[in-house]
Parts: C-alpha cells; structure tokens; sequence
C-alpha cells in the first residue's frame, strides 16, 4: 500500500477518534445538566484583549432553572423569565427590556452545557494538569460564520463538570468564564425583575 495513503489512513482514524471522545464528553455534561432542576454557579469573568490593552476581571454569579436565569455581575444585573429579558445597567440605573428570542445563542447562560449541539465542530485536545486536577480539554468551532471563532471547554475530568469556557473572537479578544463553586436543585428566589425596588430608574421597553 502507498505510504502517503497510509499515513492518510492514520491521521484520519485518530481525528475520527478524538472527535468520538470530545462528543462522549460533551454528551455526558449535557445529560447530566438536563437532569438538574436548577443550578447555581460564582465565577470570575476575565476579558482580554492585547491589541486595545483591555484587561478587565470581575466576579459574578448565574442562576439557571430550565429557560429561565438570572445574572448578576459588578456593574450589570439581567433576569430572564423565559419570555423577556430585564438587564439592568448599574451606573446608569437604567433597565433595557428585550424579548428572550432576540437572544443570540451564545449569549444565552441556557445555552451553557449543549452549545456545542447547536452546528458545531467539536475537536478533542487532550488532558492537562492544573493544581493536582486532571482537566480534559475540548474545543468547539463554528461551522457557519461568527463574530467568534473558537470556544474551548476546560471539564473536571473526575467530577466529568464544567471548569471553564474561553470564547475567541475575530478581533483577537477572549472572554473567559472560569467556574468556582457549582450547586445544583437548590431553592431559588423567582425570575423576576420587579422595576419598583429602583428609584428613579429609566425603563426602555424594546419587546
């Protein structure tokens, strides 16, 4: 047999079979997640980019039930009832009210653990070590154009939980969210976003 077919042979059984384990991976975090009734996350959120000498970190915490979140960050706080979206702006006691299906998919914490379901390529990098964990590393691709252009998905290998996800964007920017504390079928406060608790506020209603 021609060598060069052999080696063809060869690359692309171990692309076939790197892709099988980021799709178990994958596949394994999103049934498990379907089955909570809820989770409860902190994180830290860093965003970077060299080129317009941004650097910027802040702690934040996502609650998800289902369709539904709320996220609460240091100068923004959002609720999403399924249906509408309150994000309401910190510094300017302003809240913009939008309809959930405007959401772009990425930017929807619902869509967290089963991005990668939504016409994706999945390629699977490896394992790593950080701080005595064993960390299995996957990266997602965008088969259609993005303002993005990779995701990678750090999971804890012995918990098989969500660690951290990094996005890429064209622009030579990242925005990493890095997961601290997860608890799950906790009791959370309602989905609501209640106006009243804001004096003076400026309500900008685009449903």
């Amino acid at each position: 047999m021609n060598k060069l077919l052999v080696v063809l042979i060869l690359i692309t059984t171990n692309i076939y079979a790197q892709d099988e384990i980021a799709k178990s991976l994958l596949e394994e975090l999103s049934a498990n997640a379907k089955n909570y009734n809820n989770i409860y996350i902190e994180f830290d959120l860093m965003i970077e980019n060299k080129n317009q000498n941004i650097s910027e970190k802040q702690e934040g915490i996502i609650e998800i039930a289902k369709e539904k979140f709320r996220l609460q960050l240091e100068d923004q706080f959002i609720v999403n009832n399924g249906e509408s979206q309150w994000i309401y702006l910190v510094d300017m006691n302003e809240v913009q009210i939008i309809n959930n299906s405007d959401l772009d998919e990425l930017m929807n914490p619902v869509n967290i653990f089963t991005i990668y379901e939504r016409d994706y390529k999945y390629n699977y990098v490896g394992v790593s070590s950080e701080n005595g964990l064993q960390i299995q590393n996957i990266n997602l691709f965008p088969k259609t154009s993005k303002e993005f252009i990779k995701i990678n998905i750090e999971i804890d290998a012995s918990k098989n939980q969500l660690r951290k996800i990094k996005i890429y964007d064209k622009n030579g920017g990242t925005l990493a969210y890095e997961l601290k504390k997860i608890s799950v079928n906790t009791k959370l406060e309602p989905f609501i976003f209640d106006t009243k608790n804001y004096a003076d506020i400026e309500i900008i209603d685009l449903r």
